[in-house]
């Protein structure tokens, strides 16, 4: 975890898991506590140290960026004494609405849902909560006025292709008109913190919009000449914006996401029938569905790696242990060189009680990214509680 102090009353903690980075900032002082996302469920207590560290007072406001498990998963260790704030559609999303899943036993729920804009006032400085929706259809920005720093939530992917999720009521048109209006609203000495990577400034975000508007452009023109995504990615349409390529979001994911934006074509993932399957008839039947699915209808749903990953931690979240085992390794099968499914895999047996079993799936993840530090935490813990025992 890196930390960064922003200003008098800002820390900026950078937590990772996974292969990637997620922000947070955290504005720390007399009225207590006030944190912008809380980052995923396995960070939590080391960032809930990492506060404490600088200061003993009580978490008393967490602000949402979105309904990403990345950014609201340390909601339970970090929220507890708070009032969470969410755009409306976030706390419908946290009330449980997961397809044909039960809402989630003893959520804690934001009490202020916004639509519209709203002003506070903490620890001395205005703070603008911003519905910026494109990402998804529940974005919000945070912007410290007096401090000039803006969380911009994933709405920034830092020197990578931005993220568009469909699916989630992301949408093309809305992300530029968003992009555009924050642009003209901030001073030109805003610091922008991205979702995820580096910090931009706002020439940075201007040359990010531009090249968000060039590419959308071209594969615009290319749904007007009747190409799909498939054929715009074998042509190489975005070859001319290659250093925009990251490991994380590739010019396929970008053409992809941008031409079911386009087209209204984004795909149910493939969780919404798995849920009412597994609901219906257990998860053998869903797995077999899933097989079905994918080998008859493959455009039909998106059969991507986080659709299965997210499903596999919904069940576990309810303590659905056997379903969300099998999801994972679904997960495996389907993604065998990737290392989070492992990981995924070993959280889901670590917490059905087979440590034995987690510590070989995290070790897999492990062979795969060594340097996976949620595997690499979790395996450290397993093998000091296996020693004691």
């Amino acid at each position: 975890m890196q930390v960064e102090k922003l200003s008098n009353t800002l820390t900026k903690f950078s937590l990772s898991s996974t292969d990637f980075t997620v922000n947070v900032i955290a504005s720390i002082g007399a009225d207590g506590i006030l944190l912008v996302d809380t980052g995923w469920a396995v960070t939590a207590e080391e960032l809930n140290d990492k506060i404490r560290e600088l200061d003993d007072g009580i978490i008393k406001l967490i602000i949402f960026t979105h309904q990403h498990g990345d950014h609201i998963g340390g909601r339970g260790i970090l929220g507890k004494n708070a009032t969470l704030i969410s755009h409306k559609n976030t706390k419908d999303e946290l009330a449980g609405k997961y397809y044909a899943l039960e809402p989630l036993p003893g959520q804690e729920l934001p009490i202020i849902a916004l639509d519209d804009e709203l002003s506070l006032r903490f620890n001395g400085e205005e703070i603008r909560i911003i519905p910026a929706p494109g990402h998804t259809h529940s974005d919000m920005v945070v912007h410290f006025i007096d401090s000039g720093v803006v969380h911009m939530g994933d709405l920034l992917f830092s020197d990578t292709f931005p993220v568009m999720f469909p699916a989630w009521g992301g949408d093309t048109d809305q992300y530029l008109e968003t992009i555009s209006r924050l642009i003209e609203q901030f001073p030109n000495d805003t610091k922008l913190i991205a979702g995820h990577g580096r910090d931009y400034s706002l020439n940075d975000l201007k040359e990010y919009y531009q090249m968000a508007v060039s590419t959308i452009s071209l594969i615009r023109q290319g749904v007007a000449d009747g190409k799909n995504a498939k054929e715009m990615i074998e042509e190489d349409l975005l070859k001319d914006w290659e250093k925009w390529n990251s490991s994380n979001i590739s010019s396929e994911d970008w053409i992809t996401q941008v031409y079911e934006s386009l087209t209204k074509g984004a795909r149910k993932s493939i969780s919404e029938p798995l849920t009412h399957t597994i609901m219906e008839s257990g998860i053998e039947a869903a797995i077999e569905q899933y097989q079905d699915l994918k080998l008859n209808q493959p455009d039909a749903y998106s059969f991507d790696e986080n659709d299965l990953n997210m499903l596999g931690y919904q069940l576990l979240w309810r303590e659905m242990h056997e379903a969300a085992i099998e999801v994972h390794k679904l997960n495996i099968q389907a993604f065998p060189e990737s290392a989070n499914p492992f990981d995924s895999l070993g959280e889901a047996y670590e917490a059905y009680g087979e440590n034995e079993i987690a510590i070989e799936s995290y070790e897999k993840a492990l062979e795969l990214n060594p340097e996976m530090t949620s595997a690499l935490e979790a395996l450290k813990k397993l093998r000091a509680t296996s020693k004691e025992g």
